[in-house]
């Protein structure tokens, strides 16, 4: 008896490392063995050219936790993140509750924002009711690398151009300027604005003044409350961890 115990623990510090590993764990059996092999691949094609993690997660309760809090509960568990700040992305679905959410760590906080999130979500719902789980997460992985497209390296590239943009911009302003004001030398200032009229041509017969309308423009103060850096609205892990994201219901 004591030897089959041993053999169950051994089995079971050899199978925590690869659980740790995968990065679509489907423990409400939503997809089959093959979609989930294929969603894997996707993901390590995701991880290796964006260097951003993403996880997809699938259970039958949130054992009465938030849905946010259970999946970053779940991200930090797991050991999910890239690199030293732990980037990541996770989706989460839950069956019992019929909740979902995307939950991000580190540098994806700031990549995916509220409206972004909000966005992939209005996409992939309608699958998610339908119960097309496995065309749902594809729809999800498809629009978080257009995300990290917008977001990522390729946002960096842009900036960093900026600077030589606007040096290059201004240059060709200063030099477009310089050649009207050359052109305008040959025009001589009058000294009153009547030299500009021709005698005779204007009389003035009425002088009245008319009300016509007032403008009044209002403008809405955002609140930046509970955001970080621009990206999503911001919450705690049980453990303090800083995370973004949203949830729905399907």
């Amino acid at each position: 008896m004591k030897k089959g115990l041993l053999i169950a623990l051994l089995l079971c510090c050899i199978a925590l490392p690869a659980l740790g590993e995968s990065r679509v764990y489907d423990a409400a059996g939503l997809f089959t063995n093959a979609q989930e092999e294929r969603l894997e691949e996707r993901i390590d094609a995701i991880r290796e050219t964006y260097q951003m993690d993403v996880a997809i997660v699938t259970n039958l309760s949130l054992d009465g936790k938030e849905v946010k809090l259970y999946a970053a509960d779940f991200f930090e568990t797991m050991g999910y993140g890239y690199g030293p700040e732990k980037d990541g992305v996770i989706f989460l679905i839950s069956m019992g509750e019929r909740d979902y959410c995307t939950v991000t760590h580190g540098s994806a906080i700031r990549i995916f924002t509220d409206r972004g999130i909000d966005r992939i979500h209005e996409h992939i719902q309608p699958f998610l009711s339908d119960g097309q789980y496995y065309t749902a997460m594809n729809l999800f992985l498809e629009d978080t690398e257009e995300a990290l497209i917008q977001g990522g390296t390729a946002g960096e590239s842009i900036m960093e151009a900026m600077p030589i943009v606007l040096i290059v911009s201004a240059a060709i302003t200063l030099m477009v300027m310089a050649m009207l004001k050359n052109q305008m030398k040959t025009v001589r200032r009058k000294a009153a604005a009547g030299d500009y009229v021709e005698a005779g041509s204007f009389q003035l017969s009425r002088r009245q003044d008319i009300y016509l309308y007032t403008t009044t423009v209002r403008r809405k103060i955002e609140s930046n409350s509970g955001r970080s850096g621009g990206g999503s609205s911001t919450f705690r892990s049980s453990s303090g961890g800083s995370f973004g994201g949203r949830s729905g219901k399907f």
